[in-house]
């Protein structure tokens, strides 16, 4: 498993596997389901594009992967 930890100071762009590891393994079911509709209302996703993406069975291009990364990072969909 990889080990993966936010830190919100971080430079770089999350790639999609650490979005995609951040959203298996450390969301629950109810945090899941928050960022998907965040994500689905913000940026005009689709559920089932976004939620294939974010579970690994779609690649995310790089577009998704800055816009997804910074939601994640800030937390936004939380606020």
């Amino acid at each position: 498993m990889i080990k993966f930890k936010i830190n919100k100071e971080m430079g770089e762009n999350l790639t999609a596997v650490q979005l995609q590891e951040y959203y298996r393994n450390k969301l629950d079911r109810r945090e899941k389901s928050r960022l998907l509709k965040y994500l689905m209302i913000q940026f005009d996703y689709s559920y089932a594009s976004i939620q294939a993406k974010m579970s690994g069975l779609l690649s995310m291009n790089k577009r998704d992967e800055i816009l997804i990364g910074e939601v994640v990072k800030e937390e936004k969909w939380k606020q």
